[in-house]
């Protein structure tokens, strides 16, 4: 089965406060680039996209997961979109900090569909 999975993310400097607007733009594109990185070794990972919305202080993270169920989807777009989210330096709950100068994502909102 392919699920269409959304992720969408508050993402914050480690104070706190909200990135600039180019900042958070510039975060959207270096997770995109992440993303496609790790699209290009995952076969049962497609159309990844992400977009920044300024006046939200949120980057969203899209892709197309094939897996056996929903939950398994869930699961692989989830530890997809975390591992990119690290390898551009921020951080996600759970994981360790990998920069300290690196943006914190707090998931918002998640959304899947079947396609």
């Amino acid at each position: 089965m392919q699920v269409h999975i959304t992720h969408e993310f508050a993402v914050r400097m480690p104070e706190g406060s909200r990135l600039p607007t180019e900042d958070l733009h510039q975060e959207g594109e270096r997770l995109m680039e992440a993303l496609l990185d790790l699209e290009n070794c995952n076969e049962d990972v497609g159309d990844v996209a992400t977009s920044s919305d300024a006046a939200r202080g949120a980057v969203v993270a899209e892709l197309v997961v094939t897996a056996v169920d929903e939950a398994a989807a869930v699961e692989k777009a989830t530890t997809v979109i975390r591992s990119a989210i690290h390898t551009i330096g921020g951080s996600t709950a759970g994981w360790d900090r990998p920069s300290e100068q690196g943006a914190d994502y707090h998931p918002k909102a998640v959304q899947l569909e079947r396609v």
